[in-house]
């Protein structure tokens, strides 16, 4: 979930900051953000240059000359860090707008059965990162579609193809990571192929990872691209299961429970009727009847619809496992 939040974070910030046609009033923040950026990186090599000729010569010019370089730089980060401030803010407040690429964005992620959790930080949880990696290719496509409409004019679309089958690959990259390490199925250890196949995905990804430029200063990232996560794999058979799933569906009547009673003005009786309807689900007689109910719905495992269901779902997984294998196979002629 993290690499996946990385990779659309660094997708949205390329965007707003390269791409994204803006306001004239969040256009001129966005430049005075860029211009304080780039005199902050002249004042840093001006500094370094500086304090080399001061080490090796040592004269009063050249130390005076280091210090004012010095002081530039330490101006230039001040400025520098109150341009972030205030773009950082109008990006938070442009992205709340309607006609935003932002809000388009998340239109897209919603018609695909995508959405951000609330109880999960606003974030996508685990589910949903596994359809962005599934769906990359469709995704990017029409990411790429509403990025051409609100474009800068300096910006072709070949450009915009281009950045966007980045992310496309890379988000597909993980998804073949993710499907070999967690769908195992020749055993209880993984095959001479499955783990061929393994490591062969995390170096393609790590060297697109590192082209395109993206953050590295992430646990997850040395986890998984600095050798750990295939030693794991080779010495014992795949990664440990965490079974957050009552945390996760906990979070989830939580949520249902607010929605219910929001209408409720007052926090602390809209409290007590939460608290109020959860002693009443955990009553022994409310269980019985929803376990009555339960077994009552569950069909037999041995039934035709049960038997359907499975052949369905294998042959769907078979159908990713044929795709991330094609996917792996394209990157390598290329």
């Amino acid at each position: 979930m993290g690499l996946v939040d990385k990779v659309l974070e660094t997708f949205k910030a390329w965007t707003i900051y390269e791409i994204e046609s803006l306001p004239d009033e969040a256009h001129q923040i966005h430049e005075v953000y860029r211009t304080s950026r780039e005199t902050y990186a002249t004042t840093e090599v001006m500094e370094n240059n500086a304090r080399v000729l001061a080490i090796q010569e040592g004269n009063a010019n050249n130390l005076a000359a280091y210090a004012e370089a010095k002081r530039a730089t330490k101006e230039a980060k001040i400025e520098e860090r109150k341009a972030r401030i205030n773009f950082d803010e109008m990006v938070k407040q442009h992205n709340a707008r309607l006609y935003s690429l932002s809000q388009t964005f998340d239109c897209i992620f919603r018609s695909h059965k995508i959405k951000k959790e609330h109880y999960h930080g606003g974030k996508y949880n685990g589910v949903n990162c596994i359809r962005i990696m599934e769906k990359a290719t469709e995704l990017f496509l029409e990411f790429s579609t509403s990025i051409k409409a609100k474009k800068v004019v300096t910006k072709s679309d070949k450009e915009i193809d281009g950045k966007c089958s980045e992310f496309q690959r890379l988000l597909g990259l993980l998804d073949a990571i993710w499907s070999t390490v967690r769908g195992i199925d020749g055993g209880l250890l993984p095959t001479e192929v499955q783990l061929g196949y393994l490591e062969r995905a995390i170096g393609d990804a790590k060297a697109l990872w590192l082209t395109m430029g993206l953050g590295t200063q992430q646990p997850k990232w040395h986890m998984t691209f600095d050798g750990h996560l295939l030693h794991q794999v080779q010495m014992y058979g795949g990664v440990a299961d965490k079974a957050d799933d009552t945390i996760e569906f906990q979070h989830q009547i939580l949520m249902r429970l607010k929605d219910r009673f929001r209408s409720v003005p007052s926090y602390r009786k809209r409290e007590i009727c939460i608290q109020r309807e959860l002693r009443r689900e955990k009553s022994p007689e409310i269980e019985s009847h929803i376990a009555k109910y339960k077994a009552s719905i569950n069909g037999k495992t041995n039934s035709k619809r049960a038997i359907e269901t499975t052949e369905r779902q294998q042959s769907t997984r078979d159908a990713k496992r044929v795709k991330r294998e094609g996917f792996l196979q394209g990157l390598q002629c290329e």
